[in-house]
């Protein structure tokens, strides 16, 4: 039964989302000759070539075109395109959802199976079935399932079936039906059931928005809705601040035809306050050329820096440090990849024009491949090529190739061995002959010379597994866990040349010459639940992870390394070179713990540890435990010397079937302030809802009030704009 399923739906997919946003592996996959390449990410990435098989963990996300998938764990296999996908799973086929126990995808053919799956369609339709078969673009055929449009448990009324076909974007019909009126069913047997799942739109006023600010004071927001065609539609929002003025802001979004849409956005205000206008605006636009050539183009501007710190809603937007613009063009092959943008952005750091962007970035990539002709030789290559571009410091032109050879094997089938060889070549325009200061900042002083790198590298990786199986029977609910050890060592060697004369503009530059090893050491422990009714195999689930790594330089490195501050203010008196000391070959010790020893309850922590001061140089801790009413989660971030800086928190509950709340508290421990404490209470009924917020921010005081009529639609802004 569906159950608060608008509720249910919203929290599950926030459930996914880290509170703290940790550093993701990101990979590329080609997976047919006619299909979009598939783009995973994930906390870990482990790639079995010989199998043809990658493993993604840890906040999974998948996507092709507009489907997108989140799960604990991910297999892909590489070859057929086939995937399952197990614990939390998400999947979005376009902006509908669909949330199951399981599921077994294609991202060839585009079809698959979500097991004991619950759905939502837009605008509010809610759908469940036993099975849920995708046997074309937003079309399944269902086993054994609901159909309502209400909320509550049970909903005032809902459609059972034993077999329906659905297409999200238009109807859905069933047979061996029943209507039900609460738990009673006022109807058995009903042979054949059919409604339209589209919802005809029409112009009219959208739920209205109140608030109170300290620094904005009463605040009014009304929404209107303006239904031009089927294909387009504006939202025009007048907006009243009684310490700042008036402003408006808009929507506009359309569909040019199959592969064509997009959405302009912005907000304007004639801030009394300042006697300025204050504005954004931004656009969304995609473009699907042809099945391997997509169009795409996402770009904004804003008319000061600090408009995002004063009108910003979340923290991420107040504490946002620049604004992109991209224009791309990519075309995909079945194992090459071309790609060409127009890059700019704003910087909000400063008022000086220090904004590096790159008109154009072109970018061609050949995923690894089989070589003809030479067995298991594989090769891959990166190339680019940036003009870069801005005011204050260098800029120039830069061409960059990048191929790379390997050559794995397994002898014995104990290890696998990978030795690869690879060489870069870079090639600038712009020759570098020292330093100076303009406006105030230290800069690059360039001639128009042209100049090169050309960089060795080569190494060796080596991978093994062992694992050992123990029988629990049933101890803690737990049948058997499965213990394994994952040792990696990896050599590699990139030449050194002298890059004095080279411009910096990004990491690219920054490459220098490296002769060491690094190694990794994997625990493992894998449990699997003892049998149950609704599980006859036992859910199986990541117990323990634990992971080592370090890097051993085999060459003794400089005694000193200058800096060089490019693009930074200069300093008030002269500065000398940093002194690194000598001997120093071990790089900090890095550790990762994940442990989840209940269903629910999962704690992540990583350090690093300085062996020359016997000191750990940084650190973060983070623990969850979630129910189906209830998250909770709380993270810690250390500096130098384990010294605690930062704090967030976070609680969500469901108290009942008509509140929910949310708390967030953010507290900067070093200079003793709340960065921002937020509070939201939701209240809910059949077909209307109240939302307050109360934030508490270092400056700001603030409240708002949302009633949001359901059955009517609800309004939100975009990315450019979405405090407004």
């Amino acid at each position: 039964m569906p159950g608060t399923r608008l509720v249910g739906l919203v929290l599950a997919w926030l459930s996914l989302m880290p509170v703290v946003a940790a550093a993701q592996e990101r990979r590329e996959l080609s997976l047919g000759t006619e299909e979009a390449p598939v783009t995973v990410f994930a906390d870990r990435l482990e790639s079995l070539e010989r199998e043809n098989l990658l493993i993604a963990e840890g906040h999974v996300e998948l996507e092709q075109g507009e489907v997108r998938l989140e799960a604990d764990r991910v297999e892909v296999n590489t070859e057929t395109g086939e995937a399952v996908a197990v614990g939390r799973v998400v999947f979005f086929d376009g902006r509908d959802r669909l949330l199951g126990e399981r599921l077994e995808y294609n991202f060839r053919t585009g079809t698959g199976i979500v097991y004991r799956a619950e759905g939502f369609a837009e605008p509010h339709f809610f759908f469940s079935g036993d099975r849920m078969e995708r046997f074309g673009e937003k079309a399944y055929r269902l086993t054994g399932g609901t159909f309502t449009t209400c909320e509550g448990d049970p909903p005032a009324w809902h459609v059972g079936w034993g077999q329906a076909t659905a297409y999200l974007d238009d109807w859905i019909w069933g047979t061996n039906a029943s209507f039900w009126v609460g738990r009673i069913p006022l109807i058995p047997f009903i042979p054949v059931f059919a409604t339209s799942l589209r919802k005809d739109r029409h112009s009219g006023l959208l739920a209205p928005n109140l608030g109170y600010s300290n620094t904005k004071g009463f605040q009014y927001r009304q929404p209107i809705f303006l239904a031009i065609s089927d294909s387009q539609d504006l939202t025009l929002v007048p907006a009243y601040y009684s310490k700042r003025g008036g402003g408006l802001g808009g929507s506009y979004r359309y569909v040019r035809q199959e592969g064509s849409r997009g959405e302009l956005e912005g907000f304007i205000l004639d801030d009394t306050e300042k006697d300025d206008l204050r504005w954004v605006v931004g656009l969304r636009h995609e473009e699907q050329i042809t099945p391997r050539l997509t169009l795409k183009a996402d770009l904004a501007r804003v008319s000061d820096d600090q408009y995002f710190s004063e009108f910003g809603n979340t923290l991420d937007e107040r504490s946002r440090q620049r604004l992109e613009s991209n224009l791309s063009l990519t075309q995909r092959w079945d194992k090459w990849n071309l790609f060409g943008r127009l890059f700019t952005y704003q910087d909000f750091t400063t008022d000086q024009p220090i904004e590096l962007h790159r008109l154009p970035e072109l970018r061609l990539s050949a995923f690894s491949q089989q070589v003809p002709g030479a067995g298991g030789l594989l090769f891959e290559l990166e190339s680019s090529y940036n003009n870069f571009v801005r005011d204050l410091g260098s800029e120039g032109q830069r061409l960059d190739l990048h191929p790379r050879f390997s050559y794995p094997f397994s002898p014995g089938g104990l290890v696998t061995l990978t030795p690869h060889l690879g060489g870069r070549e870079t090639v600038y325009d712009t020759k570098v002959v020292g330093t100076k200061v303009d406006r105030g900042f230290l800069v690059e002083d360039t001639t128009d010379e042209a100049t090169h790198r050309l960089l060795f590298e080569a190494g060796l990786d080596v991978e093994a597994r062992a694992y050992r199986v123990f029988d629990l029977g049933g101890l803690l609910g737990i049948q058997r866990v499965q213990h394994s050890i994952e040792p990696r060592l990896s050599y590699n060697f990139i030449s050194d040349t002298n890059q004095d004369d080279l411009p910096q503009f990004d990491g690219v530059d920054r490459i220098r010459g490296a002769n060491g090893v690094t190694y990794s050491l994997t625990n493992r422990v894998k449990a699997r639940s003892v049998p149950t009714a609704d599980n006859p195999r036992g859910r199986v689930w990541e117990l323990a992870r634990l992971t080592f790594s370090q890097t051993y330089d085999l060459e003794s490195p400089p005694l000193t390394e200058p800096t060089s501050p490019i693009n930074q203010p200069a300093p008030t008196t002269p500065g000398s070179p940093s002194t690194a000391p000598a001997g120093r070959r071990l790089s900090p010790l890095t550790a990762d713990l994940i442990l989840e020893p209940l269903f629910g309850l999962r704690f992540r922590g990583t350090a690093t540890f300085d062996p020359y001061a016997s000191e750990v140089s940084t650190a973060t801790t983070d623990i969850s435990y979630e129910t189906r009413d209830f998250r909770a989660t709380f993270g810690t971030r250390h500096g130098v010397g384990g010294e605690l800086q930062f704090i967030q928190a976070e609680l969500r509950a469901r108290l009942g079937p008509r509140w929910a709340a949310r708390f967030v508290s953010n507290y900067d421990v070093l200079s003793g302030t709340v960065v921002e404490n937020r509070l939201e209470v939701d209240y809910r009924q059949q077909c209307w809802a109240v939302t307050a917020a109360f934030i508490d921010r270092t400056n700001e005081d603030e409240i708002h009030i949302t009633i949001s009529l359901l059955e009517l639609g609800q309004y939100g802004f975009g990315r450019a704009f979405s405090s407004q």
